[in-house]
């Protein structure tokens, strides 16, 4: 495991999740024992030691110890005779990796198109529906994209943490729209999903509801700020030549 990372994704896990302070305490106590015997998948921790680190008394760490096992943070195996307790910590760089490629799996299963050959019907020239495509909706607009993927070409994997937020937006307004707004972050220079999300809820509040609409709105706006931009430093220009000519005459 990557110590790194795993101590990040822990902290991207307690936002969904509520752990006493105690419990955490014991959590990185462990992690960093397991760090120290070089991220063997199983390694022994006698209570001492956790208790010397943590400063937690033996009842907090049976507590803590119990939080950690019910939330499926660690594995635990009680110690034997000469034998201290051995202690196994759940990866959870893995957990979200795992989680992000079940919910990629769910999304694409939602839009995948089912395959003509499963229904006896023959397949479609590609070449024909391609410029079908282009005479419907205009050059260069991919309508078969899926959202999820164009957000991870542009912005990289999508953290869980955002995940459900992003297909809320794909289900209310539409991919279509959702890849508009991602194009037009990406060419502003965005690469938050905030950027992204801020650009849907003016869209939203907009009233867009149509890829056309989203684009009408974008040139009105661009027109609108071009405008004040000019007038801006129309006035400032002005202002400007009113300091030279005051600073000529005196």
């Amino acid at each position: 495991m990557n110590y790194l990372k795993e101590l990040n994704a822990f902290k991207e896990w307690m936002a969904f999740h509520e752990m006493p302070p105690n419990a955490v305490l014991l959590w990185h106590t462990l992690m960093m024992l397991n760090n120290t015997a070089r991220w063997k998948p199983t390694f022994n921790a006698p209570n001492t030691i956790i208790r010397n680190l943590s400063g937690l008394t033996s009842q907090r760490i049976i507590e803590s110890r119990k939080i950690l096992m019910e939330n499926e943070l660690i594995h635990y195996e009680p110690g034997v005779k000469n034998k201290a307790a051995m202690y196994q910590m759940k990866s959870l760089v893995f957990y979200f990796e795992k989680l992000a490629q079940t919910s990629r799996e769910q999304w694409e299963l939602r839009n995948k198109v089912p395959n003509p050959v499963q229904f006896g019907y023959q397949p479609r020239d590609i070449l024909k529906v391609k410029e079908k495509d282009k005479q419907n909706r205009g050059e260069g607009r991919a309508n078969e994209q899926n959202a999820y993927t164009v957000y991870e070409q542009n912005f990289g994997i999508i953290k869980p943490i955002v995940r459900e937020s992003f297909l809320a937006w794909c289900d209310d307004l539409g991919d279509e729209i959702v890849i508009e707004a991602i194009k037009l972050a990406a060419e502003k220079g965005g690469r938050t999903y905030s950027y992204l999300e801020a650009i849907l809820k003016e869209w939203q509040q907009a009233g867009i509801t149509t890829l056309e609409q989203a684009e009408n709105y974008q040139l009105q706006k661009n027109k609108s700020q071009s405008t004040q931009f000019f007038v801006t430093n129309k006035s400032k220009n002005r202002a400007v030549l009113d300091e030279i000519r005051r600073e000529l005459k005196s």
